[in-house]
């Protein structure tokens, strides 16, 4: 990340180092190991694509592994790249209690320390969001530069008019410009066209669909504060009605991915 301020510049890899310990202590800080296998196992997401045994994928982002670790479970030659030390050291203990020790490179992602057509996936979740729109072109150009051709990069960023994002959006500017809350993190939401714009520059073949699409529950994960107050007999039946939602959104009523939390780049070179 390309940042001007060394202040602002140390500041944001602090806030990563503080999360990683927040957001995965049981891994961090080394707890019990059937904590961290329960949870580790509870916390993990399946990858967005078809994992291919004879494939070389980037994990551009792994934080402490949450997909990384799926990933590597079924092709060995996985890479993990972060730019916080600490979300690495978090990853490693995450992938060897499993078994599945795998190369991790503390990296930026403007400036991608890989040779042109390395990989053939390269996957960044929920990453983009946290890069200014400059950095976020930098990023998506990095990642074209070293999938090999055929290649497909799999995107995920935050969609801009889906309503909790917009409150989320509310909430962040009323933070930094009425109470002056300085945090060096600050979420960016990408509208379709925009995302569309920049992959479409790039890429041969750019597909992009609603992805979490949770109107306005979410039962897909469940330490969630929907999932904890509405009573379980109700959960089955909403993620039912999400999950059909998400598919009109996919095929009949493309207007709706407007609305996803989420949006999904499918992207080959």
């Amino acid at each position: 990340m390309i940042v001007k301020d060394k202040h602002f510049f140390n500041d944001y890899i602090k806030v990563w180092d503080n999360g990683a310990i927040k957001d995965a202590p049981f891994i961090t800080l080394g707890l019990e190991a059937v904590l961290t296998d329960y949870y580790g196992n509870l916390l993990d997401a399946p990858p967005p694509f078809a994992v291919k045994t004879d494939e070389r994928i980037l994990d551009l982002g792994c934080g402490w592994g949450r997909v990384l670790k799926p990933v590597r479970s079924i092709t060995r030659d996985a890479v993990g790249l972060d730019i916080s030390q600490q979300m690495l050291i978090a990853a490693k203990n995450h992938c060897n209690y499993h078994h599945l020790p795998t190369p991790l490179v503390r990296g930026d992602g403007t400036s991608l320390p890989f040779k042109d057509n390395t990989f053939d996936t390269v996957y960044s979740l929920l990453v983009l969001q946290h890069l200014s729109k400059d950095n976020g072109k930098k990023v998506i150009k990095e990642i074209h530069r070293v999938l090999k051709p055929g290649g497909a990069a799999y995107i995920r960023v935050p969609s801009r008019f889906a309503p909790e994002n917009l409150l989320m959006s509310f909430l962040q500017v009323i933070s930094i410009n009425v109470f002056r809350y300085k945090d060096p993190i600050r979420m960016r939401f990408y509208r379709i066209g925009e995302i569309k714009k920049i992959c479409n520059s790039l890429f041969s073949n750019v597909e992009i669909s609603a992805h979490e699409f949770r109107p306005p529950w979410n039962f897909h994960t469940p330490w969630t504060w929907h999932y904890i107050i509405i009573p379980r007999r109700y959960h089955k039946r909403l993620r039912a009605i999400s999950d059909a939602i998400e598919k009109k959104a996919n095929t009949t009523m493309p207007w709706l991915k407007h609305f996803a939390v989420t949006l999904m780049i499918k992207a080959v070179k």
